[in-house]
């Protein structure tokens, strides 16, 4: 089976995190690198969610607005 290619990255930390993904990757019996890749992909996926979170929200509200907006226009052709 081939090896996947892995990109190098360098990063510094405090101190007590990096005890924490040492910590972490014994107990898991991964390298650091996995715990920080996993990370960094839960990361992503909460930024995300939360991006969608707030998209959706603004939508509702410009629904909201919009349906105001035909209610008070819908009012105005019944009373005619």
């Amino acid at each position: 089976m081939a090896r996947e290619y892995r990109a190098k990255l360098s990063v510094t930390v405090d101190p007590n995190l990096y005890q924490t993904i040492t910590r972490h990757a014994e107990k898991a019996k991964v390298s650091k690198s996995r715990i920080v890749e996993e990370a960094i992909r839960v990361w992503e996926k909460n930024r995300l969610a939360l991006l969608a979170k707030e998209g959706y929200l603004k939508m509702a509200a410009e629904d909201a607005a919009d349906a105001e907006a035909y209610l008070a226009a819908m009012s105005e052709i019944l009373e005619d």
